[in-house]
């Protein structure tokens, strides 16, 4: 499969963005229309190209544009688009098997797989439960806490994303409008407040906001009034809330919350289907505050941009003696197992690590500043190779500016940049491939402080 890197060898020397026709071209637009008439109406409608091919870091639409990709499939291709050392042995491993029903006849590749993931976790995580996507190891990961615990209830936090099924829709709690006749059906989860220093949930200064005041609440108003220790299962946590606008936990708050989960025996999943894999800095985002979960979900990146896959994995105590079945007829793939893990050994072999520490740092460098140069710029937020702008009509107020959040992300997409942007939101998210070039990544921050300019001055 040599021919897998060569096919993409011009979009790897471009030096994007290349601008010929301003996004969304004429064809974009015509695709995208013809679309719209055949799918269903809750589609996402705020990135209007339409993508030809993609490599690396860069994608081209089908107006001829090549374009800085910070998408990265939602995460998924954080090793780079069609990396050939994984996209050759995916195509053969394909070729070789097509579609197999991993957890009832068993393949080499899946055996590596999960020896590598075990190998690689950090204690006391030993077992694997094959999964297709985040939504399904989600959905897992709360039948394994309660089945072990024998407790019905799941303490969960507010702004979390995780997943799609009623079970991930209960258990998370984006905007009120998501989870639509879900919740009043769903029992037994009860939601508590995720630290967020620039918007204390308490109200209190970002500069005390340490966290531990959601503890407080939870130990104080939950646990006297909402439900018993004894009747909890178990915490699921994102440990950046990425969909939310990549909040970032203060320090103090997981020894707090590890002592409470400890106190009461409760079980501790930490949802890393977007955290994982360099994406907060180390391999598994949870290793950035030396934290060990009992339950872990992997999703998106472990895919190695090739092929849909996800997991669980679970100590020897929760996984090791169940009675639970979790598979199904596509999970785990040899195909997807073979992308999996020459996805993994990209990571160690070109040390992508190191790429999302210089990330972070650029980001540091020249997004950061965002918040001093600009009133609209409320908050920046960054970690690792994941960054967020938050914009606010007014700095005391906070109030959420949705038109000009929407005028950046247009204007950065005609300038080359594509990130993500939800429709009706005051955020841009950034996550990037962990090897994009300096250069690049410095440009794409340019047109991002040229689009706020713009707006800014519209103002």
């Amino acid at each position: 499969m040599s021919g897998v890197g060569e096919r993409h060898a011009d979009l790897a020397a471009a030096a994007a963005p290349i601008i010929k026709k301003p996004p969304p071209g004429p064809r974009s637009v015509e695709l995208r229309e013809r679309l719209e008439k055949v799918v269903w109406s809750g589609m996402v409608d705020t990135m209007p190209i339409v993508i030809t091919r993609k490599h690396g870091s860069v994608m081209e639409d089908v107006d001829g544009n090549i374009i800085v990709d910070m998408v990265t499939g939602w995460g998924c291709t954080n090793i780079g688009a069609t990396h050939p050392y994984v996209a050759g042995p995916t195509v053969e491993t394909l070729l070789d098997y097509g579609v197999e029903i991993s957890d009832y006849i068993v393949s080499p590749p899946v055996v590596e797989l999960a020896e590598k993931l075990v190998s690689i976790a950090p204690d006391p995580l030993k077992r694997v439960s094959f999964e297709v996507s985040g939504t399904e190891a989600v959905e897992s990961s709360l039948r394994f806490m309660r089945e072990k615990r024998d407790r019905a209830n799941i303490i969960t936090f507010i702004g979390q994303y995780h997943g799609e099924s009623y079970a991930a829709q209960a258990v998370g709690s984006q905007q009120t409008g998501y989870a639509r006749h879900v919740r009043e059906l769903m029992g037994g989860y009860v939601h508590v407040p995720y630290p967020n220093p620039y918007r204390c949930p308490f109200h209190r200064n970002e500069a005390d906001c340490d966290g531990t005041c959601v503890i407080d609440y939870l130990r104080e108003q939950i646990l006297r009034y909402v439900v018993t220790p004894d009747s909890v299962a178990g915490v699921m946590i994102e440990p950046v809330a990425g969909e939310a606008g990549v909040w970032i936990p203060p320090d103090p708050f997981w020894p707090a919350l590890m002592d409470l989960c400890e106190e009461h025996g409760w079980l501790w999943c930490d949802d890393e289907s977007e955290a994982l894999f360099g994406r907060c800095g180390p391999m598994f985002a949870c290793e950035r505050w030396d934290l060990h979960p009992d339950l872990m979900v992997l999703a998106k990146a472990l895919s190695g941009g090739m092929m849909p896959i996800a997991a669980t994995l679970g100590s020897e105590e929760v996984l090791g003696q169940t009675q639970l079945f979790t598979g199904g007829t596509f999970t785990w793939p040899p195909a997807s197992a073979t992308a999996a893990l020459k996805g993994i050994e990209v990571i160690e072999k070109e040390n992508m690590l190191a790429g999302a520490a210089r990330l972070e740092q650029l980001a540091l460098e020249h997004l950061k500043p965002l918040k001093d140069k600009y009133e609209l710029v409320g908050d920046v937020r960054v970690v690792g190779a994941w960054s967020c702008v938050e914009f606010v009509k007014d700095r005391d107020t906070k109030e959420w500016a949705l038109e000009e959040a929407a005028s950046v992300h247009f204007g950065n997409l005609k300038g080359g940049v594509a990130g993500i942007y939800d429709h009706d939101s005051h955020l841009i998210r950034w996550q990037p491939a962990l090897n994009m070039p300096e250069d690049m990544f410095i440009r794409a921050c340019d047109i991002m402080d040229e689009s706020i300019a713009a707006v800014a001055a519209a103002r």
